[in-house]
């Protein structure tokens, strides 16, 4: 685990707390006291630089984060402007939640109660990093749609699943912060520490005031997917609950609509970009809600041009042919194997079909090149080329990240059952054998 052992304060998210008190004040909202029942810090005390080593030389009594506040911090009144700009600049964001019947998602937002931690807990993510905030508003705001959506009338729920997606990420501030930084290069080991972020919320929320169990349990299951090839524990079928589907759909929507690149279009193929990964009823909804949209403008400057897109094509063609090609040894590998190196080759193998299957409804023959580029160039509706290569490139990233996630499992697998999934990896990229 990231975070520090009960009673210790990390010392990431003790960076960002004076980060944060360089322009907001942060005080200590009780005496902070160490286990032994010294009074460490009084209650007003300024939490800043000056106290950080002490802070860091003792284990407390209670965490560090029900014990500070942030004047002039984030609060739910806060968040109803930021949500309102977000379904002003995204129509995709604006389609999934609208709503006839009930408040507006920013004006519920806006009505959350959050406690003094939680309100603290929010300040400190929001200052960590640009954009943080409205990423964080942009998952609750369609954690509340989705809720309301798939459980209809449930308002505790909603509001619950509300503060879920709000706090989704809050693990992150644990995290040695180089490890999230766009520019580095993330091997099996940095992974590894990665993929922490989720249970790290959940031991951090589960017993805040203001959030609780089920917002625990929501969190802890926001990377997860139905097939159970997400992270961080890889759990699928009835595991991976409604309550977890939704915060994970709506961070999943989020980056779509971050993205900037068709986000639409890709929202309207929900079921054949991640079959597998969400219940039937969960994709229904989304390409239900995106297709109410107007759609976008298409711009195929956005879109790689065919000198491009036809290589892209072919290399996803052949890495899917050498799987074909591969499968006999692959079922050899499964009929040998047991525990945990089967459950690694099963789960594989699943996600490589659903993503074959996924690229057979393009139509397109990929294995003639020279026919590939006739089949695109006599698209008349520049949508259609838009969407399949939409397709591609969703495609071409779960492949990329299938690869990354058998990597992090076979490497913790003993050494005999990793070289079968390095074998594997090697076989699908081309390796000679």
């Amino acid at each position: 685990m990231t975070a520090e052992s009960p009673g210790g304060v990390n010392p990431h998210y003790l960076d960002h707390v004076v980060a944060t008190a360089q322009s907001h004040e942060i005080a200590a909202s009780e005496d902070i006291v160490t286990g032994n029942g010294i009074k460490l810090i009084a209650k007003g005390t300024r939490i800043d630089a000056d106290v950080r080593e002490r802070l860091l030389e003792h284990k407390l009594r209670k965490p560090l984060e029900d014990c500070v506040t942030v004047v002039g911090g984030v609060t739910s009144v806060n968040l109803e402007p930021v949500g309102e700009a977000l379904l002003e600049k995204h129509p995709l964001l604006r389609a999934l939640c609208a709503t006839e019947r009930a408040r507006g998602a920013p004006a519920s937002l806006a009505a959350l109660t959050l406690s003094t931690p939680l309100q603290t807990l929010v300040t400190v993510y929001a200052q960590c990093q640009e954009g943080r905030l409205e990423h964080a508003v942009g998952v609750a705001m369609l954690s509340l749609s989705l809720a309301r959506m798939l459980l209809p009338g449930d308002i505790e729920r909603h509001r619950l699943l509300a503060t879920a997606g709000l706090v989704h990420d809050v693990g992150e501030l644990y995290l040695d912060p180089t490890l999230l930084e766009k520019e580095t290069r993330l091997d099996a080991g940095k992974w590894r520490h990665i993929v922490t972020h989720p249970l790290v919320g959940h031991r951090v929320l589960r017993d805040m005031a203001g959030a609780g169990q089920i917002v625990a349990d929501a969190v802890l299951l926001h990377h997860e997917r139905l097939d159970g090839f997400g992270y961080p524990r890889s759990v699928g079928g009835e595991a991976f609950t409604l309550d977890g589907q939704i915060v994970a759909a709506a961070e999943w929507l989020i980056a779509l609509v971050e993205s900037d690149a068709s986000p639409l279009t890709r929202a309207r193929m929900a079921d054949r970009l991640v079959p597998g990964e969400f219940s039937p009823v969960m994709l229904a909804a989304i390409s239900a809600a995106a297709c109410e949209a107007p759609d976008e403008p298409v711009e195929l400057s956005s879109a790689p041009p065919l000198g491009e897109a036809v290589p892209r094509i072919v290399r996803l063609a052949d890495t899917l042919r050498r799987f074909d090609e591969t499968r006999g040894w692959i079922d050899e590998r499964l009929a040998e194997a047991s525990g945990a190196l089967r459950s690694v080759l099963e789960a594989g193998l699943q996600r490589t079909l659903r993503i074959q299957a996924s690229f057979a409804s393009t139509g397109l023959n990929a294995r003639n090149a020279e026919q590939l580029v006739g089949e695109l160039s006599s698209l008349q509706d520049p949508h259609v080329y838009v969407e399949i290569m939409t397709m591609v490139g969703e495609l071409e990233w779960r492949m990329r990240e299938l690869e990354r996630s058998q990597r992090l499992r076979g490497s913790l697998l003993l050494a005999s059952e990793h070289a079968v999934v390095s074998d594997l990896i090697g076989r699908l990229r081309g390796a000679p054998v």
